[in-house]
């Protein structure tokens, strides 16, 4: 019977060319992986290499036999990962945004006993191949999904806004448009998605200054005059800030709609979780992270 060890040690004589640098690999003894070899050759009832003195290389049969063993020590890993995942109760969802994750994340704690987590992905292509893959449960897009093979649920919209000091050039404007902002220099979180794309495509003249972290963030919004963009939901999730004036942003791209997209055999378990973000008390995101 052919064992996944014997396939594991053709693979890694064909990587490494020799038996010896193979077997230093694997931590055995070289006559321990000519043996190995020779039952794998034995149970297959064929050759699968061409033997010289002090030399060995795969014969066609073995090249074939390379190209089988991998795929089956692929399948083996890919089957680990996904019995482990159901073993685990575990769901892993990934959003363009970080408004959609926090009420994903916080609507699936609180309605499941499942493993959960959470990723910001800012590269669209990247989330549909982890949902293709089943590396996530559910993705969070900005717009639905064209294919039949999922369902795309609308459920939460978000909308920018510019928050600036009242002594600010732009703080009398009852509405604005990033043209009006253009060339304005910005402070900006860094993890914020897709919105990223959409600040340096629509104020390409701004001087963006961009912060890691949310802390030193927050304190450079109370200590200058810098403007920054806050949305509908940072808003009612955050501590109003002192002294700042919110100015609606007119532009079409400052305002998003987002969409989970998951598997339709899972729409029994996330159809009515997601449903229930329309009516979520943001401030509880909040807490949910400290």
């Amino acid at each position: 019977m052919i064992e996944f060890n014997q396939l594991e040690h053709l693979v890694s004589i064909a990587k490494n060319k020799t038996i010896s640098k193979a077997a230093e690999e694997l931590l055995i003894s070289q006559p321990g992986l000519t043996r190995s070899m020779q039952r794998l050759e034995d149970d297959l009832g064929l050759s699968l290499f061409n033997r010289k003195k002090n030399k060995i290389e795969l014969n066609e049969n073995g090249k074939l036999a390379v190209e089988f063993a991998q795929k089956l020590l692929d399948g083996r890993e890919e089957m680990i990962k996904e019995l482990t995942k159901l073993s685990q109760n575990h769901i892993s969802f990934g959003s363009c945004a970080p408004a959609p994750l926090w009420g994903v994340e916080y609507a699936l704690l609180n309605n499941t006993e499942a493993q959960i987590e959470s990723t910001l992905v800012q590269d669209e292509k990247t989330l549909i191949e982890g949902l293709e893959k089943r590396d996530y449960s559910l993705i969070v897009l900005h717009h639905p999904l064209q294919d039949k093979k999922y369902i795309s649920q609308e459920f939460l919209n978000e909308s920018l806004y510019l928050s600036v000091p009242p002594a600010h050039p732009l703080a009398p404007f009852k509405e604005i448009s990033f043209s009006d902002l253009n060339g304005q220099s910005v402070l900006l979180l860094t993890r914020i998605g897709f919105w990223n794309k959409v600040c340096q495509r629509m104020i390409p003249e701004s001087h963006l200054l961009f912060q890691d972290d949310p802390s030193v963030f927050n304190e450079l919004t109370k200590m200058s005059a810098l403007p920054n963009f806050r949305s509908n939901i940072t808003i009612q999730r955050e501590e109003a800030e002192d002294n700042r004036i919110l100015i609606p942003i007119t532009d079409p791209e400052a305002h998003v709609r987002y969409y989970a997209i998951y598997p339709k055999d899972k729409r029994n378990l996330f159809q009515p979780i997601i449903k229930q973000i329309k009516n979520i008390d943001w401030k509880k995101t909040k807490e949910l992270s400290k």
